[in-house]
């Protein structure tokens, strides 16, 4: 099975990667801080262990040590760090610019926790891609930067934004503070009691409006009608609590997958399955039969659109504004733009079926509950129940249009160091079935309950959600079955 990652690999710790970037290798000198600096930030924990992610950072950074910003664009990012063909539409495909958003906030990260006492900045602003370095500023608005390691002798002009190099090192030109405002700290401090009463007077009002909004809000917030609505709430969604905290963690990414709708349609105008390896390199786009009509070209664009529902956009959504999310942790994907490697040490919550989102194949084999799409009618489409016990049915299809299912699987990532949820229905009304029904404390509790193991965590789960449908939309969704612990 081929995968969407780039061929090369990266060797952190080392000045040089043992193997480069196709006909573009990597030649940063092992003597440069900056390169020192993009090296520290490969090998950190913020960065993680995406090796595309290392080998972004590590090409921008050599093109900009060798003076060779034009060769920074989106368009060849793509090319020589995700393997994209020559003169791909980066339009259609936006994998550079999500990297890019995601290796933004793993750099901030990484300034905020590990390199906190770094002497030299590293930003990829907004708009672009080129590396900016500065030298971080002291507690009195002075760069640091003085010494040996990060002087002029070391880094281009380009590298040192907003120093004045005409000015002495400890003048206050160099330090960025008008000399007006140069005061002594005696001075300050004796100002500080007659400025604060004076304000405090000048305001008086102001501070007695925000005085009495403060009481205002302490008093309902600590009322015993709200205390008990917030025990209750804290009793019944405890558990969910416990299920986000597994899936949102600080140690590792986690990824929202929408469903890849642009996929399902062609898949139902050819009447041609596509599976994960197919979907993986790109083959799935191309026609097998050369007697179509012009038309099937159109078809066949349709695998390149990026297009998802809005049920999936609405439960992305709501997974954000959960309070166990880790915003700087938390990256939404399109499916075609996914990694194996993302499901490999990542967490991830797969939204739709198999056909929608053929990344579920991968662990569908330990799952009880596995959707199965035919084209034929020999064979009906639905839900497949591989084990039914008394009273079950084997497969829960959609014999009428006023009934649909969904699925919420809770499985090991594929090297068991993470946890991957899959939330999917036969339609977008059984997606919203089952998306509701997890979003619910009260009606996801009896199943988290059961699963429970000591030291917090949750046994795999299985759930079998059933619900009306009423013009595409599931209403009242109710659990028809379950499976823990694969039994």
């Amino acid at each position: 099975m081929q995968t969407l990652e780039s061929s090369h690999r990266v060797t952190v710790g080392n000045a040089l990667p043992k193997q480069g970037m196709s006909s573009a290798r990597l030649r940063g000198r092992s003597d440069d801080p900056r390169w020192q600096l993009a090296l520290r930030i490969a090998s950190s924990s913020s960065l993680g262990r995406s090796r595309l992610m290392v080998d972004f950072l590590f090409y921008v950074v050599d093109r900009s040590i060798q003076d060779r910003v034009d060769e920074i664009t989106e368009q060849q990012i793509g090319v020589l760090v995700f393997g994209r063909p020559e003169g791909y539409d980066t339009n259609e495909d936006n994998i550079v610019r999500s990297y890019a958003r995601n290796l933004r906030k793993r750099i901030d990260e990484y300034f905020t926790r590990e390199g906190i006492t770094e002497d030299l900045l590293l930003e990829i602003p907004r708009g672009g891609y080129a590396p900016i370095f500065s030298a971080r500023l002291s507690k009195n608005n002075s760069f640091v930067g003085e010494s040996k390691d990060f002087t002029r002798d070391n880094l281009s002009e380009s590298a040192l934004i907003g120093i004045d190099s005409s000015a002495p090192p400890n003048s206050p030109a160099s330090q960025n503070v008008p000399e007006s405002d140069s005061l002594s700290e005696t001075n300050v401090a004796a100002g500080w009691p007659l400025k604060i009463a004076k304000e405090i007077h000048k305001h008086s009002a102001l501070f007695a409006l925000a005085i009495g909004l403060i009481l205002g809000a302490f008093v309902a917030s600590f009322s015993p009608g709200t205390i008990l609505k917030r025990f209750i709430s804290s009793a019944t969604g405890s558990e969910s609590t416990r299920l986000w905290l597994q899936l949102f963690s600080r140690k590792s990414d986690t990824f929202i997958v929408p469903s890849d709708d642009g996929l399902v349609i062609m898949q139902r105008l050819t009447e041609r399955p596509v599976p994960l390896a197919s979907y993986v390199n790109g083959t799935y786009r191309a026609s097998v039969n050369t007697d179509r009509t012009p038309a099937d070209a159109e078809i066949f664009k349709l695998g390149a659109r990026r297009y998802t529902s809005v049920v999936d956009l609405d439960l992305a959504s709501h997974l954000a504004q959960l309070a166990e999310v880790v915003p700087e942790r938390m990256v939404i994907r399109y499916a075609r733009d996914l990694r194996m490697d993302d499901l490999r040490n990542g967490n991830a919550i797969l939204i739709g079926s198999t056909e929608a989102n053929p990344w579920i194949e991968l662990f569908q084999p330990q799952m009880n509950l596995r959707f199965s799409f035919n084209s034929g009618s020999d064979k009906p489409s639905g839900i497949l129940n591989s084990h039914p016990r008394a009273g079950e049915n084997q497969i829960y299809g959609t014999p009428d249009q006023n009934h649909t299912y969904g699925v919420i699987a809770y499985v090991p990532n594929l090297n068991s160091t993470g946890h991957v949820l899959i939330v999917g229905g036969l339609n977008t009304a059984g997606t919203q079935a089952a998306a509701t029904f997890l979003l619910t404390p009260s009606l996801m509790a009896p199943t988290l309950q059961r699963a429970s193991v000591r030291g917090g965590g949750f046994r795999p789960f299985e759930i079998l959600i059933g619900a009306g449908n009423v013009a595409s939309n599931a209403s009242a969704p109710q659990m028809v079955l379950e499976r823990i612990g694969g039994s």
